[in-house]
């Protein structure tokens, strides 16, 4: 198997790529790759599992997840490369949209765990103004002219507005609404981190039973509802602990959600290898 770094240490985090498709065997990467289907049809592989593609087909892929395409007739694609650490785009409120979660971190995560099978297909005139979108970010990237980068990353924005905004609405994702109320309780909990959560509580969100929740919870990020919303806090406490030097470990346990101070540090420690306050003298003067 292949793996491609097609980003050097000094190049720009965007790349756009117009792909007519011969056999590609399976590979893997350390990027995000967004694959928007413009024509054809073919297979692709991820895994031992081999799906149908065609025009109208959008869907990401994550880093670290082998995958290649085969049996292609007529095969065009347009595969969107970018490295968000090091785009660091502004989210805003675009993450209380539920298609965005559905489609940017659910949807990737089963595909990689569970082959899950269901593409997100466009309608013509979404796929064209996509594609129009693709093209524009491509000749932005491609371009000499000064301000060319902004462009580029301002019309990327755009496109992933567009998809989170028709993923939401889409009939694939209707049909299997649970990616969507999942969506819904993780940005509610990221929103209300330091409230005091029950699993009964998120479940009611999600219009679902508490066992239900966890079930479908594990399957699409890998981890427990309250697992995953104590990682939430306890990434809030560390910028707490090293914004706020006056703040108590007591009070900055009551901010991040945690009633028992002594539950928050052994959990810290758990999770970071250190106690709160050792976290905070090791990192004295990063912030």
């Amino acid at each position: 198997m292949k793996h491609f770094n097609l980003f050097s240490q000094n190049s720009f985090p965007l790349k756009v790529l117009l792909n007519h498709h011969s056999i590609v065997g399976l590979h893997d990467h350390d990027f995000y790759e967004l694959v928007l289907v413009i024509s054809g049809e073919g297979l692709h592989i991820s895994g031992e599992e081999r799906h149908p593609i065609s025009a109208g087909d959008i869907f990401l892929i994550k880093p670290g997840n082998p995958h290649g395409y085969e049996g292609e007739h007529h095969f065009s694609v347009y595969n969107i490369l970018y490295l968000p650490e090091k785009l660091a785009l502004p989210r805003f409120d675009l993450a209380q949209e539920p298609g965005f979660r559905a489609f940017f971190e659910l949807a990737p995560e089963l595909r990689r765990q569970f082959g899950f099978r269901k593409h997100f297909r466009l309608g013509k005139t979404q796929l064209d103004e996509f594609a129009l979108l693709s093209e524009r970010i491509k000749q932005e990237l491609e371009s000499s002219q000064s301000g060319h980068y902004f462009r580029a990353v301002t019309l990327f924005m755009r496109l992933i507005e567009r998809v989170s905004h028709a993923c939401g609405n889409s009939a694939v994702y209707r049909e299997n609404d649970a990616l969507l109320r999942l969506g819904t309780v993780v940005t509610f909990m990221e929103q209300h981190q330091a409230e005091s959560l029950t699993i009964k509580e998120l479940a009611d969100r999600a219009a679902m039973s508490p066992a239900t929740l966890n079930r479908a919870f594990r399957r699409a990020v890998g981890k427990s509802p309250l697992n995953y919303l104590n990682e939430l806090r306890i990434a809030n406490a560390e910028q707490l602990l090293l914004a706020n030097p006056a703040l108590s470990i007591a009070e900055i346990a009551l901010r991040c959600g945690f009633s028992d101070s002594n539950y928050f540090s052994r959990l810290f420690k758990k999770r970071t290898n250190r106690t709160p306050r050792a976290f905070r003298k090791d990192n004295k003067g990063c912030l």
